[in-house]
């Protein structure tokens, strides 16, 4: 029997969007390879440059793999899936982040959860109205 050979399926620019593919083959006992992935992620703007985190397959996998992954690019471009729209209670802007962005603010931030490490008080702040209000509280 022939060595298999390693076919790229797709070419991804996000990474995450890379991994997640991998697994998604691998959950359908799909082996399959990120090519130049450290390369790709470890310099900015290097992805476009080497052609982006390659996903490669066997070469008897391809078309099989090639299917699984045509369903996978249609879910994560599908316009038509909602995600959830974050508003302010008070005046229901949409210009929500989840933290207010204050240089003084940031570098509190950055020595105090170095100390404790993880936040224990999430909160979302409306950038029209200035309202700060808990992640749990949220209406």
């Amino acid at each position: 029997m022939a060595e298999p050979k390693l076919v790229v399926v797709h070419s991804f620019y996000n990474p995450n969007d890379a991994y997640a593919a991998k697994s998604i083959l691998e959950d359908s006992d799909i082996p399959a390879f990120l090519l130049d992935s450290n390369t790709s992620t470890s310099t900015f703007g290097s992805a476009i440059a080497i052609g982006g985190n390659r996903l490669a397959v066997a070469d008897y996998d391809l078309k099989e793999a090639g299917l699984i992954i045509e369903e996978f690019l249609k879910l994560i471009n599908d316009p038509s899936i909602e995600t959830e729209t974050i508003r302010c209670p008070r005046c229901h802007s949409e210009l929500v982040t989840n933290k207010p962005v204050i240089i003084i603010k940031a570098l509190l931030t950055f020595f105090i959860t170095t100390l404790f490490l993880f936040s224990s008080n999430p909160y979302y702040y409306c950038k029209r109205c200035k309202y700060k209000w808990n992640e749990n509280k949220r209406a």
